[in-house]
């Protein structure tokens, strides 16, 4: 590509891992180093640690990992609102105890991220924050002849804050579990929660003084620079098998409160914020074009900056999914996946996805098989194929061939962004992987 940064050009990554274990005693304790490395160019992320887990008695254990990463690379900076070439060192812990009862059982658990860690041989969640958990939970003594085979009752506490102390979340959560015949599980929950976002987790920090009403030029609408709001919610799930050909399961949930970040979905969805119809609407109006060629600049209705302005909403989320089992050999499960986020402010649709999913898998013998997939994104308009043809004699030894197919019905194209009616393929993929493994002790 002509923009691209010439020493990019032809260029590899050098990706490294190393992992070492030593068990202690009998059980199933161990103390470990971790340690990966990744560079490209003059890019790196170097990141080393230590973890370990104890056994304490039979149903006792304590875990913990602590790791520290050195990185160069583009961190954002919201006090100076861009993002700058810089070297920084980051941290991670997490501990864990947890005691599993026969009847009952407690998960006490913590974990944390500084603010610039990093972790490109892995993945990275929320930065700067600590979470504490805390799970509680009483099963009965099951009865395998009775109607009610078991029940299990359990709480689980949760909250996060971040490296300055602010609170960022909390959420209790308590579930009824009740477990019947024919591998029946049924369950029942309720959930209050409060979350909370800073405006610097999405952009610039404004600065002492801003009028943001005024200029409405700051990361989020308003004088406020965070947003919270509370939140509650129900749901339920099943699950059964009313015959060795059948099995079914499902989740509904129900929550009001839940915060719409104001990021939008895509062009099906844009942004539906009050800031957000505001500058549609002037941009509807033609307010915000910009001057004719050979014209002077003129100043735009501070409307068109449209910064982001989250808020809560009304949330719906149901999956389910049937299994049909003919034949040992043969194995087919179709899931289906609904959410919808509907802003109490504006009233309009944040966001509504369906996601179909159709696998199948035939076993021809012990160990040659055939498996495809089939997978549907209303909100993309996208639709997947993949196929595989594989034999795996022993352990370490396999042949595979494949085929992907990444296709968009009616949806907009991945790299232009224009509407394309019909079908459009974004790319698709032969490929055949063969793996021997070679067995040599030292």
């Amino acid at each position: 590509r002509p923009t691209a940064d010439p020493r990019l050009l032809d260029k590899n990554a050098s990706i490294g891992i190393l992992r070492l274990k030593r068990d202690i005693g009998k059980a199933d304790s161990f103390v470990g180093f971790l340690g990966t490395y990744r560079r490209f160019v003059d890019t790196y992320n170097e990141l080393a640690g230590f973890d370990g887990r104890f056994r304490i008695d039979k149903t006792k254990t304590f875990s913990w990992q602590a790791l520290g990463t050195h990185s160069r690379r583009k961190f954002f900076f919201p006090e100076q609102g861009a993002s700058l070439d810089r070297r920084e060192n980051g941290f991670i812990y997490a501990v864990d105890y947890n005691d599993d009862g026969r009847h009952f059982g407690q998960d006490l658990s913590a974990v944390g991220r500084t603010r610039y860690y990093r972790a490109d041989v892995g993945f990275n969640r929320r930065l700067n924050t600590n979470n504490i958990n805390w799970f509680i939970r009483y099963n009965s003594e099951p009865k395998p002849k009775a109607r009610l085979i078991s029940w299990r009752v359990y709480t689980d506490l949760s909250t996060n804050f971040d490296w300055q102390g602010r609170s960022q979340n909390g959420n209790d959560e308590t579930q009824l579990q009740l477990r019947m015949k024919r591998e029946t599980v049924i369950g029942f929950g309720v959930e209050k929660g409060y979350e909370r976002v800073f405006e610097s987790e999405f952009g610039p920090k404004r600065q002492p003084g801003s009028n943001c009403v005024a200029l409405n030029n700051c990361t989020f609408a308003g004088n406020d620079n965070e947003r919270s709001t509370s939140n509650h919610g129900l749901y339920s799930y099943a699950e059964s098998s009313p015959s060795k050909k059948y099995r079914f399961n499902f989740f509904l949930n129900r929550r009001w409160g839940v915060m719409d970040f104001d990021f939008g979905a895509g062009p099906k969805f844009p942004r539906v914020s009050p800031t957000a119809l505001a500058a549609a609407r002037a941009t509807a109006l033609h307010l915000c074009d910009p001057p004719p060629p050979g014209q002077p600049p003129r100043v735009l209705p501070t409307v068109c900056n449209a910064p982001r302005d989250p808020g809560p909403g009304d949330f719906w989320h149901f999956d389910g999914g049937v299994t049909f089992q003919p034949t040992t050999a043969l194995q087919a499960t179709l899931n289906f996946t609904k959410e919808k986020l509907t802003r109490y402010d504006t009233g309009q649709v944040a966001f509504d996805e369906n996601i179909i999913s159709l696998r199948s898998t035939y076993q021809f013998s012990r160990f040659l098989f055939a498996r495809g997939r089939i997978d549907f994104d209303s909100i993309a308009a996208n639709v997947k194929g993949q196929f595989l043809l594989g034999y795996t004699p022993n352990p370490g030894t396999a042949f595979y061939v494949g085929y992907n197919d990444d296709l968009n019905r009616h949806g907009f194209n991945p790299f232009s962004g224009s509407l394309e009616p019909g079908f459009r393929r974004n790319g698709r993929t032969f490929f055949i992987k063969m793996s021997y493994l070679f067995r040599k002790s030292f």
